[in-house]
């Protein structure tokens, strides 16, 4: 298991990370999410030793890895711009660590050809990486990182520089292959749709800290924060007023809801059209009905996604017209700022 132990880092006096505490156990994949500059790369260059906290410590089942260099933490990195060796053929790029450590040819042979095998690229050993196509080369670039069997794979953006079609095939891949081999993950990126396909837990990070640590469905059930919502884009978020001990006051009406605000405070409600049947809305939320003025619509696969006056979006099945006024369930929750 690796463990993170309130590490903090600064540059320039300017702090990166605060306090990051968190654990990936055997088999576990977590995502660290979060917008250019929070922190996420950072972390990864810690663990794999290109870096140092500031404070705290980072522990592979129970060791303390300060003194451990790069080379023999035996982890496994695969990044965006994937990394590898243009003076190498494919065969050779993927065979590398395993030089490195010595295995036996024919070993190296067996290894190397399987793993070929299951990123589909039998019959590619003799090529050049440079004449690879961008899905390829990361197919390649994964390979080598799996080659020398790690105790830890470490993904960086490692789907960027794809189109969507090429990153939807290689993500649902990277997610079989880990599930399979059952090597522990972290997966750094900025792009939530890759976080809720790929992970068991996501780590959201803001400002160099981790505001939200939880399970896909259990963030998009409650995301807690503003932010968080923002950032997934899940359901309305919208500002209000306490005017009351279980009154809050929006531009979309006033609801029922508790707080635990004082009077006179501001704060954000998340607004979201309900999955639970109506009239079953979980503990801490409300459902309530808002009439919106339509200014846009858009076709959205088997929906239209419908603009109401004042930015909230809301989905239906029939489109309504612009100017129409439309009644829609909503399920409000509490957020904090």
């Amino acid at each position: 298991m690796l463990e993170l132990r309130n590490i903090t880092k600064s540059y320039e006096g300017k702090s990166l990370l605060t306090d990051i505490s968190f654990a990936v156990t055997e088999g576990e994949t977590i995502c660290l999410l979060g917008a250019s500059g929070s922190g996420k790369s950072t972390i990864l260059r810690m663990i794999a030793g290109l870096d140092f906290p500031e404070r705290g410590a980072i522990l592979l089942n129970g060791i303390d890895l300060t003194l451990t260099p790069p080379h023999l933490r035996d982890f496994g990195l695969v990044f965006q711009d994937y990394g590898l060796f243009p003076h190498l053929n494919v065969f050779d790029n993927i065979a590398f660590g395993l030089r490195m450590r010595n295995i036996l040819v024919g070993e190296i042979s067996l290894r190397v050809a399987a793993l070929l095998e299951q990123m589909n690229l039998t019959g590619f050993a003799d090529r050049k990486v440079t004449d690879l196509s961008g899905g390829e080369q990361q197919r390649v670039a994964l390979a080598r990182a799996l080659a020398p069997s790690p105790r830890l794979l470490m993904f960086d953006e490692p789907l960027g520089a794809l189109d969507r079609s090429l990153k939807e095939d290689l993500l649902n891949e990277i997610r079989d292959i880990l599930h399979k081999t059952n090597i522990p993950a972290i997966y750094v990126t900025h792009d939530q749709e890759e976080a809720f396909t790929i992970a068991d837990r996501i780590l959201v990070l803001h400002e160099g800290a981790i505001i939200r640590d939880a399970a896909p469905h259990e963030i998009w059930r409650e995301p807690k924060s503003a932010f968080v919502a923002k950032l997934l884009g899940i359901g309305n978020v919208v500002e209000g007023e306490v005017i009351a001990a279980d009154k809050i006051k929006t531009r979309h009406g006033t609801f029922t809801l508790n707080c635990s605000k004082n009077i006179g405070e501001r704060l954000h409600l998340l607004m979201q059209q309900p999955s639970a049947p109506l009239g079953e809305g979980r503990g801490g939320e409300v459902i309530a009905q808002i009439q919106l003025t339509v200014e846009d619509i858009l076709f959205k696969q088997d929906q239209f996604q419908v603009k109401g006056r004042g930015g909230l979006i809301v989905h239906m099945k029939n489109a309504p017209r612009i100017g129409d006024v439309v009644a829609v369930k909503v399920q409000v929750q509490c957020l904090s700022l």
